[in-house]
């Protein structure tokens, strides 16, 4: 295991000592505030202000300015040591959002709903960079130890949710592992007196073809302290025409696999599922006095119908017709955190603990990597190796867990001066996660180590084969956290964390800064902070199989790191001037470093990649009195990577922007919204299948069968493949071949109108979903070419129509 040197100790521990000093100074050492304590909707919070806050409270909304991500205490997005974005109900509602991907689609600094592996994993980036957000629920991390990831697909239904705080940039020392360049705390809804809620909803179109939702649920209070919210929803859907720019039949597997030809099929071909997907989720919290007990219990069954390197699986090339074998996945998250906090010494000290269990399922039977097609019949075993039908393999998992158990402490130690302190503890456990291969039998005989499975209709021979080790870690932390109002307009932050683990060497990280009340509602905020994220089960743990492919595990891998630099100024104005309710301006920069980033060189994980981030954002909200709304944001970022291509990886748009409005009639009654979303060009490394005349990069089948190639010629193998049945027209993309190619900016446009309180609270709402149906394309995450060989295809228009009781 790698360990830190004395050497590497002592110039952390001097950069930390250094930033301490110079952003906190004599603060550091006497503690520092933080306003009211750990949770917006905790009955412990405390009501006590100083006048200087009696002037901010009258201007601030509870709805979208009061967070608790940035602090893990009850502060304003003005005055937050950390560039934040609130996202309440209402929004959700109202700009009709459909997944938390769909809501960090719009935030600045944030991309949601990028695809990896043609859908297959549905993510956000933060600062152009996947796999680096850490998203909590109610403070719990919901990151999958295996891969490092979680999908915000339908899993989550958004009427759980109360309020979506997102943090952009590291929050490494309130919140430890993962929360390298941004963190994404989701609120569930809390109890109230609402009552029974029910929703119904219908769509359709080339997006989202049949799509069917249903929710019930149930808010009630019983006393001041004792309350009820519940939530059952079910979500179905016929999935996405996906529209493929050429049929790829066969290609490489991953390195440290060798590399190997590419044969196309030219001309389009479009998916449509093969199969229903549904989501079900059963969420819920219950209050008892000072304690709380959140639930969310999914179940899903997800089809995909384009395999993870771009072959389409619901096409059957042997009898061509759509009749393939899609892959039935399912990767629900399911967490039970028992909470409590209260206050005590006259709410001078506040104490929130909990203690939580969270479990992933991970599912993938079949999964598809080839279509059936003639090149993968045994006599074309010399091309490729492969001796199957219809080439996929199963990938189950007995038990990914997570237990933890934490506790957060804050001291108001004067009425300018508070800490914030805490531990945690979480142990991560994998077991029971293996690989399926399945083969033809020989007259009712398979090789050694093959089971005969007489039931099978293709492939009677299955080999089970440990995929990941059975692996389980500790990860443990302590943090403190000072703030502390020098004067009224000035405040001072700083905070420490130390990270260890069993399985990785030990982390000291850092924050600090100022936020500066320049004048009435405007702020200047400085800091620096930093994070880090652990190495995934599949990079220390991940076993090479001879049936199938993986990559090589590195169990002697450290921590990645961040640290940045950030710089903000927000103001709030006009404020209740005549037609204006408000006007909320902010913008901000970031230098960010990222280091001993994990990549896979030849195949084998190793700590390798250093990153450096130039990040600016600018955000915009104008409110009407009369509850119309405009509101607007902007996002630049560059990654500078030495390895990538120029320098720099452009697998992200470069320039993102959000334009957002709403405008409300008859008293509220009937509002229409928008919402457009623009990304600038991005860049991806890829295979096309364009016909080389020098026969170079490709050659194509027509040209092979033209020819009289004797049996040692390089091409004689992919001859022979032309020459099976519907295989004429193809064209081969020789291996070690790649061509970089732009994908053009592109406007999705989102458009919708509600008609509020037709019956006491009785809504309907019809939205329609890329209303100029784009039939765009996106580079996928880790510009592999050889596996990922076109651009993955993402949905065109969709319209969804619905109506909801008590939401």
């Amino acid at each position: 295991m790698l360990r830190r040197t004395p050497a590497r100790w002592w110039s952390s521990a001097r950069t930390v000592a250094l930033t301490w000093a110079v952003l906190a100074g004599p603060a550091a050492w006497a503690g520092m505030p933080v306003p009211e304590l750990l949770d917006a909707d905790d009955p412990t919070v405390v009501e006590e202000e100083t006048p200087q806050d009696e002037e901010l409270t009258r201007v601030i909304d509870v709805d979208e300015d009061l967070v608790i991500a940035a602090q893990k205490v009850q502060t304003t997005v003005q005055e937050a040591p950390s560039i934040i974005t609130v996202v309440t109900r209402r929004q959700i509602v109202e700009r009709g959002y459909r997944t938390l991907n769909d809501v960090l689609r719009t935030v600045a600094g944030f991309e949601g709903d990028r695809w990896e592996a043609n859908g297959w994993h549905k993510e956000a980036f933060a600062r152009g960079l996947p796999r680096t957000v850490l998203v909590l629920i109610n403070g719990v991390s919901i990151i999958e130890p295996v891969r490092n990831f979680v999908n915000l697909d339908r899993k989550i239904p958004l009427e759980i949710v109360e309020r979506v705080e997102i943090t952009s940039g590291p929050g490494g020392v309130l919140w430890g592992s993962n929360a390298l360049l941004g963190v994404v705390n989701i609120v569930t809804r809390r109890p109230d007196e609402s009552g029974v809620h029910a929703i119904a909803g219908y769509g359709d179109g080339p997006g989202d073809r049949r799509a069917v939702k249903a929710g019930l649920g149930l808010s009630e209070r019983f006393g001041e302290r004792f309350g009820l919210f519940t939530h059952l929803d079910l979500f179905t859907t016929g999935g996405p025409d996906l529209t493929v720019d050429t049929q790829k039949l066969v290609g490489a597997l991953p390195e440290p696999s060798p590399d190997a030809a590419t044969f196309y099929l030219p001309g389009e071909r479009t998916t449509s599922g093969g199969g229903r997907s549904w989501f079900f989720n059963f969420a819920g919290r219950l209050e008892l006095g000072p304690f709380a007990l959140d639930w969310m219990v999914p179940f899903e069954r997800e089809v995909r119908a384009i395999a993870t390197g771009g072959a389409v699986l619901t096409h059957d090339y042997l009898r061509d017709d759509d009749g393939g074998t899609p892959t039935h996945a399912s990767d629900s998250v399911r967490l039970v955190n028992l909470s409590y906090g209260d206050r005590f010494r006259g709410s001078d000290v506040g104490v929130k603990a909990r203690v939580y269990f969270v479990q992933w399922q991970i599912d993938e039977s079949p999964f598809g990597a080839f279509p059936a097609s003639p090149l993968l019949f045994a006599d074309t075993s010399s091309v490729f190796g492969g001796n199957t039908k219809d080439f996929h393999l199963e990938m189950t998992a007995d038990l990914v867990a997570r237990a933890g158990a934490a506790v957060d402490i804050d001291v108001r130690l004067t009425p300018d001066l508070t800490l914030v302190t805490g531990a945690e503890g979480i142990y991560d456990l994998n077991r029971g996660l293996v690989q399926r291969f399945f083969a033809p039998d020989s007259v009712g005989q398979c090789q050694e180590g093959f089971t005969y499975e007489p039931d099978n209709p293709y492939l009677k021979c299955r080999i089970e084969q440990t995929l990941v080790d059975d692996t389980e870690r500790f990860i443990g932390g302590a943090f403190a956290q000072l703030d502390w109002r020098v004067v009224a307009p000035l405040r001072l932050n700083a905070g420490l964390r130390v990270q260890f683990s069993d399985a990785y060497s030990p982390a000291l990280l850092y924050s600090g800064g100022l936020v500066w009340r320049m004048f009435d509602q405007t702020h200047l905020k400085l800091f620096t902070a930093s994070g880090l994220r652990p190495p995934s089960f599949t990079s220390t743990d991940v076993r090479t199989t001879y049936s199938g492919a993986s990559y090589l595990a590195n169990p002697n891998l450290d921590v990645e790191t961040s640290q940045s630099v950030e710089l903000e100024l927000n103001s709030m104005l006009l404020r209740d001037i005549g037609p204006f309710r408000d006007l909320y301006l902010r913008a901000n920069g970031a230098l960010t470093f990222l280091d001993n980033i994990i990549s896979q060189p030849s195949g084998r994980f190793q700590n390798s990649a250093k990153r450096t981030i130039g990040s600016a954002e600018g955000l915009m909200r104008l409110r009407f009195e009369a509850g119309h709304e405009l509101w607007a944001n902007y996002t630049f970022t560059r990654v500078f990577d030495d390895d990538a291509e120029g320098g720099e990886l452009r697998n992200f748009a470069r320039h993102m922007g959000t334009l957002g409005g709403r405008v409300a009639l008859l008293d509220d009654h009937i509002e229409f919204d928008l919402v457009l979303n623009v990304k600038g060009a991005m860049k991806d490394p890829n295979r096309p299948p364009v016909v080389d005349s020098t026969g170079a990069y490709s050659v194509s089948c027509a040209r092979l069968l033209a020819q009289d190639l004797p049996a040692d010629h390089p091409d004689a193998r992919l001859r022979s493949a032309c020459a099976l049945p519907g295989l004429a027209s193809g064209v081969w993309v020789r291996a070690g071949q790649q061509r970089t190619e732009t994908i053009r900016p592109l406007a999705l446009l989102d458009v919708g109108v509600r008609f509020k309180n037709l019956w006491r609270d009785l809504t309907a709402s019809i939205f329609v979903y890329n209303l100029l149906d784009h039939r765009y394309y996106e580079p996928d995450f880790f510009q592999d070419p050889r596996l990922m060989s076109r651009p993955q295809p993402k949905p065109g228009l969709s319209i969804f129509g619905q109506v909801s009781l008590g939401l």
